[in-house]
């Protein structure tokens, strides 16, 4: 026969919090100070936590740090994936790069959570370089994917064409986290657009169309 025995109660009942809503507040305060400009202290007051309870739901801070990023990766991902559905390439391009825009700054002049906070630390943090080396790969295979759907069309080296359209993905971040504003954000994602079109014979008309409201 089991003999069951009632467990001693620690503290009184455990606390119940959304995790996902729990960790969306720390990749905000994340985002804001970065990795290396915030306690883990401040981590949990900024999930409504305390310390044990932060600890048992989400581990260190690099494990916070690496699921905040999964989290916004996956976010991003879902949205990437659905404005890259346009059959037209200029349309799909336009639109990728204009959802990228609002999420850099649809709360403040923020960027990429990842490459707006990760490449301070991957000197000393081998976790933050991995997953900054994994988020550049993914970006670099999410437009790769879409070149390669214009099949006979375009130049040779795609996979060099889908890494210059990741940087200037990059650099829409870096540049939206300096403040830069949305119609020159715009501008500069457009300008690259026609640089791409240029190859595939057609570097004006559709990025133009693409690009009215």
């Amino acid at each position: 026969m089991q003999v069951r025995t009632k467990q001693k109660n620690q503290g009184g009942r455990p606390r119940k919090f959304d995790e996902g809503e729990a960790l969306g507040r720390m990749r905000r305060q994340l985002w804001t100070t970065g990795l290396s400009g915030t306690s883990i202290e401040g981590i949990a007051r900024s999930a409504g936590l305390n310390r044990p309870s932060l600890a048992a739901a989400f581990g260190d801070k690099d494990a916070i740090y690496a699921k905040a990023a999964a989290q916004y990766g996956r976010m991003m991902d879902h949205r990437m994936r659905e404005a890259m559905a346009d059959e037209d390439l200029a349309t799909a391009l336009m639109n990728a790069f204009a959802t990228a825009i609002d999420i850099y700054t649809e709360n403040g002049p923020n960027g990429c959570f990842i490459t707006s906070t990760a490449p301070a630390e991957t000197l000393t943090n081998s976790v933050v370089r991995d997953i900054l080396n994994r988020t550049l790969h993914d970006i670099d295979a999410r437009f790769l994917e879409r070149l390669d759907k214009e099949k006979g069309r375009g130049p040779a080296d795609l996979p060099l064409l889908a890494a210059q359209l990741g940087a200037t993905l990059h650099s829409l971040s870096l540049r939206a986290r300096a403040g830069w504003t949305r119609d020159k954000l715009h501008t500069l994602a457009e300008g690259t657009i026609r640089t791409v079109l240029a190859f595939y014979g057609n570097p004006d008309r559709r990025s133009s169309e693409a690009s009215a409201p």
